[in-house]
């Protein structure tokens, strides 16, 4: 008789509709972990976000009630009711995605997977409460964890460094991409998508949801604006992601500027059609103070595009030598970044896609999934 699989219940909690980088995290490991036969895997969330799993079976789905699918009913939720559900249902191991809903308390192994140490990192981006909760009391929760993965190799000395983690119990797995979504588009596409989309001239993107202080939005602005004024080019500035805390102020900046009529606010950009305004741009700038992982470098240097980045975080991990870095506050630097490739000649820019190409391969959520199991297996191997 075979061996019995390990049952996984994983937590989908606070996937924010797949809109967060945590999110597409969870969805992306989920429905491809779904489909090997290493593990028995199951999924808790929000029954809105039901469709996004549409590799798991109804039977290894369990609904978290839409009035706890939020803020500190959420939390209570994992804390007061996961428990009991753990119990009942078998499990041999809980996968948190993130530590704030690391369990006090857990009947059975936990794994964590915790993407950065914004909280140490960036003080001023969290307010007293949450800055409290990640500061104090989430070293503590994920000390209480068998296991902890993260995402880049940045993160686990921060682990180590913040959260007083052992560093034999933190396991880098690095995120993933779908290469059969990413990758560059045909001129023609790119032209009609142009011509949707009312890009009358060529943009700088980024990709990143409305958040201030930490995406640092402002700075690259007044990068633009100095940009513009020194390449006397008509590029246009594309912010795209949806309104997040500290939004209104980066709403007001852009009606403040000079070139306001050359920023584009667009709101969420659906993964669907994210490849295309990737491989449509002239550049990615990604000036983000902070960045466990940073998906949207490698998601633009697998579309072909050339991208500009801060030099602080996993990002110079990430984006390795296929990107321009800049320190993320000096405007004046980042400003310069935009000015160089925008200069560069046809066959640097050749030579800067292809390198950005061949990094990006690097890069797969299979093989996410496959290195997430055998982590499953083995922390649950003495148990079966």
């Amino acid at each position: 008789m075979p061996p019995r699989k390990p049952r996984i219940l994983l937590s989908a909690g606070m996937i924010q509709s797949g809109h967060s980088g945590v999110g597409r995290y969870v969805v992306e490991l989920a429905n491809r972990i779904a489909e090997m036969d290493t593990v028995e895997l199951h999924v808790a969330g929000l029954d809105a976000d039901r469709q996004l799993f549409n590799k798991l079976p109804d039977s290894a789905w369990l609904s978290i009630p839409a009035r706890q699918g939020a803020g500190l009913r959420n939390l209570i939720w994992h804390q007061l009711h996961l428990p009991a559900i753990l119990r009942k249902g078998g499990y041999d191991l809980l996968h948190i995605p993130s530590y704030r809903r690391v369990l006090a308390a857990c009947p059975v192994p936990q794994l964590v997977t915790i993407h950065d140490c914004a909280p140490f990192r960036l003080r001023d981006k969290y307010g007293l409460l949450r800055g409290f909760f990640g500061r104090q009391l989430a070293p503590l929760l994920a000390r209480r964890c068998q296991q902890v993965l993260t995402v880049s190799e940045f993160t686990k000395l921060d682990l180590v460094r913040f959260f007083r983690l052992p560093e034999a119990r933190v396991e880098v797995v690095y995120n993933g991409l779908n290469h059969q979504l990413y990758q560059p588009r045909a001129e023609q596409d790119q032209a009609a998508f142009r011509q949707r989309q009312g890009l009358d001239r060529p943009y700088f993107l980024f990709v990143s949801r409305l958040e201030h202080p930490g995406k640092n939005h402002i700075r690259l602005i007044e990068a633009y604006e100095q940009y513009r004024e020194q390449s006397g080019g008509e590029q246009l500035l594309v912010l795209g992601g949806a309104p997040w805390h500290g939004a209104e102020v980066i709403q007001a900046r852009v009606r403040r500027s000079k070139f306001a009529d050359s920023i584009r606010l667009p709101g969420f950009m659906d993964e669907a059609d994210l490849p295309l305004w990737y491989a449509s741009a002239e550049a990615l700038v990604f000036p983000s103070l902070i960045e466990g992982f940073g998906l949207p470098v490698v998601e633009a240097l697998a579309c072909g595009l050339p991208v500009a980045s801060s030099d602080r975080g996993s990002l110079p991990e990430v984006g390795g030598d296929a990107a321009v870095y800049f320190d993320p506050e000096d405007v004046a630097a980042m400003a310069a970044a935009m000015l160089r490739l925008h200069h560069e000649t046809p066959a640097q820019r050749s030579a800067r896609i292809e390198a950005g190409l061949q990094h990006a391969a690097n890069f797969d959520w299979d093989a996410a999934a496959e290195a997430t199991c055998q982590s499953y297996v083995k922390m649950t191997v003495s148990q079966l």
